[in-house]
């Protein structure tokens, strides 16, 4: 196709539209403007060029150097959505012969980068096939928008920054950069302003490298989250930064920033075994979002005042008592391997009785605290690891523990010698115990098991008979190979299926009222 003068101008125009920043245009003007035969050819050439339908409202001349588009849109194909308007682009020429320039200026306009009504093929149709095209000959120096509202609104996310104005740098015919700030978020006004970046190649066809949205600190409830929460969003405040890169059928996004005070039951609605009652404050450092998927996280947390009940669902089916508080130092996962992680916490109040009756060896009695002074996890490998566990009588009643479960924990779990001067059949069924303490130490995925009180500070498990004390347990010095066990549990989790992940979430969803 040969484009005319008139054409090229339009071209221009219409080329801003598609990331509020990565556009190029032609240099030549029309000779004919304001005519409908005029605007109808431009309409034809451009529809044409671009590969999707485009409309021209009217077409007049400003100054010498200067013509006025009006009502200019583009569409993707067969009209489904309208992804940019502009009630007024002004195309001015500054110079001539060799040292001729351009500038545009776009007022009161709406940018979509992207909607539920796009189909898997439209954004390589936008950002490819429509920009995809031979520009080098033009000569924009920069685009200036006034008055814009960019949106995007598409799986749950809902994004509309209006008020939206700021410059394209074209200068570099290497380098463009966009740069616009917003100052209404989701109808919400934003004193600080909303930045837009967006970095793209501006000769030999537009390459769109990224689109950076950067928010100051706001309510989580106006980020527009709440399609993919399942529920609305009331709680937390958030700072930080959504980065879309490689733009094509499949977009990734990169999140990164701070998330304070967020109610963590609001958060969790979609997990099955949610929603999950406590406080979560965390640092993305960096999330990796590729095809509804969260594919890598780094970043540091903490939750607070965990609340266990629900958690019953995946240990036995019944609520769990207690509440837990972890602190993440830091934490770098991506599907299927566990890069690092380093977490300390302790959780509180937990009862015995509902903790072991998952196991079915006995019961017991009494309250059941555990206490994580470090957990080092480095390339699917627990580096280092101290937990403690510790059950105390319930206050003002003796502490029981079926006499089958304690021979059950010395003979198969712990391979523990029985003491000659206690014999076995001399127990009653249900055994009084005075201290019950655990000390679990991990080095390079090699587990030992040791005691936290009693003579040498070693005793495990302490039981009265006939109100006499006696050490029935104790620590040993034998090592246990975590090594299969990490194994299976990353072998299960690298053959989880995206499309099952996603149905799994799903089912969350359906689930809230």
């Amino acid at each position: 196709m040969i484009l005319t003068g008139r054409s090229r101008v339009g071209l221009a125009v219409l080329a801003t539209l598609i990331t509020g920043g990565s556009i190029s245009f032609t240099s030549a003007y029309g000779l004919r403007i304001g005519s409908e035969s005029s605007r109808r050819e431009v309409e034809a050439d451009l529809t044409e060029f671009f590969e999707m339908p485009c409309d021209v409202g009217k077409i007049r001349g400003s100054t010498f150097s200067s013509r006025v588009f009006e009502d200019v849109s583009i569409f993707l194909p067969d009209r489904r959505d309208r992804i940019f308007h502009c009630k007024a682009a002004v195309w001015e020429e500054e110079g001539r012969g060799a040292h001729r320039r351009h500038t545009l200026r776009l007022h009161d306009g709406v940018l979509l980068l992207g909607s539920d009504r796009w189909e898997r093929g439209d954004y390589r149709q936008v950002f490819e096939s429509g920009l995809g095209h031979d520009f080098e000959d033009l000569r924009l120096d920069r685009v200036e928008m006034d008055r814009f509202e960019v949106a995007f609104a598409r799986g749950g996310v809902s994004i509309r920054c209006r008020q939206t104005s700021g410059m394209i740098d074209m200068s570099d015919p290497q380098d463009g950069i966009a740069r616009l700030h917003a100052y209404e978020l989701n109808g919400h006004s934003i004193s600080q302003g909303v930045q837009i970046h967006s970095r793209f190649s501006p000769r030999r066809g537009v390459q769109v490298r990224e689109v950076l949205l950067t928010v100051p600190e706001v309510p989580l409830s106006i980020i527009g989250l709440d399609g993919v929460m399942g529920v609305p969003v009331h709680s937390g405040r958030f700072a930080g930064s959504v980065q879309f890169a490689n733009v094509s059928d499949r977009p990734e996004l990169w999140l990164r920033g701070d998330l304070r005070d967020a109610n963590l039951a609001e958060l969790t609605q979609r997990m099955p075994f949610g929603p999950l009652a406590g406080t979560l404050s965390v640092t993305v450092y960096g999330a990796r979002i590729a095809d509804s998927t969260v594919t890598d996280l780094r970043g540091e947390g903490r939750i607070r005042d965990l609340v266990l009940a629900p958690l019953g669902r995946v240990l036995g089916g019944e609520p769990l008592e207690g509440q837990a508080t972890l602190a993440v130092d830091d934490v770098d996962l991506s599907m299927g391997s566990v890069h690092r992680l380093r977490v300390n916490g302790w959780a509180t109040d937990l009862s015995v009785e509902q903790c072991l009756k998952p196991w079915g060896r006995g019961r017991a009695t009494g309250k059941l605290s555990i206490r994580i002074n470090n957990l080092d996890v480095v390339e699917n490998s627990i580096q280092s690891a101290d937990i403690v566990v510790s059950i105390v009588p319930l206050e003002g009643v003796a502490g029981t523990i079926d006499r089958a479960l304690v021979l059950s924990l010395a003979q198969s779990a712990l391979d523990f010698t029985w003491p000659s001067m206690l014999p076995q059949d001399m127990l009653p069924e249900s055994i009084e115990y005075r201290q019950f303490g655990v000390r679990l130490l991990v080095q390079d995925n090699q587990l030992q098991v040791l005691g936290t009180h009693g003579r040498g500070g070693n005793a495990i498990l302490t039981v009265a008979v006939g109100g006499v004390p006696f050490e029935v347990l104790k620590g040993q010095s034998k090592r246990y190979d975590l090594g299969p066990w990490i194994q299976l549990l990353l072998e299960r989790l690298r053959g989880m299926d995206e499309t099952r992940v996603r149905e799994w979430l799903q089912r969350g969803t359906d689930r809230v009222p």
